[in-house]
């Protein structure tokens, strides 16, 4: 694995606000809340420097999916509580339209068919 593979973590944190450092657009990005993200070798180890003065180091097999969600935690840029009141949000209208009948939807066992495909 070479650093490249971060290129995904570098793209999500730029489009998230995350400023490239000119001398390593690619490998060093920072964040106006104070969080540094940097690509450390050739092997994609990246590390994390938090605002408050923590420090998170990621091996290379690491997926970038958890460096970014590290990333924006540390930054401040996910709220758990929106998270929690959208998922909320969510299963309350889920269990209204299994109250209304939705069941009984003549597209329900393709749905079944799909969420257990997902599943396996």
């Amino acid at each position: 694995m070479t650093w490249n593979s971060r290129l995904d973590v570098a793209e999500a944190l730029e489009s998230a606000g995350w400023a490239a450092d000119e001398r390593n657009p690619l490998g060093l990005l920072r964040h106006p809340s104070g969080a540094v993200w940097a690509v450390t070798n050739d092997a994609g180890d990246c590390g994390l420097g938090c605002p408050g003065g923590g420090v998170a180091d990621f091996p290379g097999d690491v997926a970038d999916a958890v460096v970014i969600a590290a990333c924006l935690a540390a930054s401040r840029q996910l709220d758990p509580s929106q998270d929690r009141v959208e998922l909320e949000k969510r299963s309350n209208w889920l269990g209204w339209m299994e109250a209304a009948g939705v069941d009984n939807w003549s597209g329900i066992d393709t749905a079944r068919q799909m969420r257990a495909e997902q599943n396996n």
